[in-house]
């Protein structure tokens, strides 16, 4: 039979592709280097907060305990229509320390992201060189910003550095470890790209940028505003793409930030779909690299389906599922040792086959349906629900 031959030999194309992609990604991982000199910049932290009265004043307790002197960072909160008591706790930390402040915002201007809007204000407020971002519900290290300045040299633009997860009380052992080690393996693409030298992926969680490059690049007007997700990944690219910048990803424990990871099931989907709407932004040697992976992942399943017509085809399914974990071992084994997560490593394979209808069906619905966020309703570029951004 002809059919199952073009389909075999289009299997075989996307696997030789992955695999290339898996070597080319491990290249650029191993090629980061640690920086050990300190620059001695200034920071403004830009925490954008929405209805988080249960972690932020954690949060601020972290970013406040920082070996750098107090003089040399500002936090400034920016309050983006929480209806709970964010603004209060906020309040309490301003009246004590010298170097926080809160930015109130009652209304998003209208057709524009309310993230993007929020954290802008917030850049807007700033007084210092670097702005860093991380979210609220994050724990920061005392070294954070130290470890950041020492790769934010006369000539850096951005500066992305590790997230994980921690384990919440009461989570599921299994579910918190699928969880992890698929946000791990975004943080070893992010900082593979990086390696590389093809940005691929950031996280707000822990960045840092010059403000200088930010407004070369107009702030987030390039995106027009109304992309939803994306401040991190598409900030990253714009700068990349001036050439004008260094790029440096730090693998640095000293500098690693904790997040919660998502408590549903459902939750994850919905934080996946709004991770996978932003890729049509990329550019186009980014979207054709992405692509082949994504085809690839799409592959697999495909084998498996066409198993059910042609019983021959189950063989080929656990080749090309073979390829898939084998690719994701090789290259999450060393990332989990620079991100030192080694505990990690035994969720590998099976975060690997969890992962895969996962990143397929998540990519297709953020590109094409909807997703929440932050107790919202978004499409891929504009509010599902008009009133959401007034």
């Amino acid at each position: 039979m002809l059919l199952p031959d073009y389909f075999t030999v289009l299997f075989l194309i996307f696997a030789i592709f992955y695999i290339t992609a898996i070597f080319v990604l491990l290249k650029g991982l191993l090629s980061l280097e640690p920086q050990k000199t300190q620059n001695g910049r200034c920071f403004s932290v830009v925490i954008a907060a929405r209805n988080e009265e249960n972690t932020i004043a954690k949060c601020l307790e972290s970013v406040l305990g920082q070996t750098i002197e107090e003089g040399r960072y500002e936090i400034i909160v920016v309050n983006d229509r929480s209806t709970d008591s964010t603004a209060e706790i906020v309040k309490g930390f301003v009246s004590k320390y010298g170097n926080v402040s809160l930015v109130n915002i009652k209304k998003t201007a209208e057709g524009v992201s309310p993230k993007k809007y929020a954290v802008g204000r917030g850049i807007d407020a700033s007084e210092n060189e670097v702005i860093v971002f991380t979210d609220a519900d994050c724990i920061v290290p005392s070294t954070w910003l130290e470890t950041i300045d020492r790769y934010f040299s006369e000539d850096t633009g951005f500066v992305q550095g590790i997230t994980t997860y921690m384990h919440p009380e009461g989570m599921n052992s299994f579910f918190y470890g699928l969880q992890a080690v698929d946000f791990l393996s975004h943080g070893i693409i992010s900082a593979a790209g990086i390696g590389m030298g093809m940005p691929i992926n950031s996280n707000a969680n822990n960045l840092a940028f010059s403000k200088k490059a930010f407004l070369e690049q107009g702030g987030y007007e390039f995106m027009g505003g109304k992309v939803v997700s994306g401040d991190d990944d598409l900030l990253l690219q714009k700068i990349w793409k001036s050439k004008k910048w260094r790029i440096r990803y730090f693998c640095d424990p000293s500098g690693a930030v904790l997040t919660r990871p998502t408590e549903t099931v459902k939750g994850v989907f919905e934080q996946r779909k709004r991770w996978g709407s932003k890729t049509v932004h990329y550019t186009a040697e980014q979207v054709v690299f992405l692509s082949g992976i994504f085809l690839f992942y799409m592959s697999v399943l495909a084998s498996l389906i066409l198993g059910f017509f042609d019983f021959r085809y189950f063989s080929v399914f656990l080749i090309m599922l073979f390829v898939k974990l084998a690719g994701e071992f090789i290259l999450m084994w060393p990332g989990s040792g620079l991100f030192n997560r080694l505990d990690l490593r035994k969720y590998i394979i099976p975060g690997s086959i969890v992962q895969l209808p996962l990143v397929v069906s998540a990519v297709l619905s953020g590109v094409l349906g909807k997703f929440k966020w932050k107790d919202q309703t978004f499409t891929r570029t504009i509010n599902a629900d008009g009133n959401e951004l007034n």
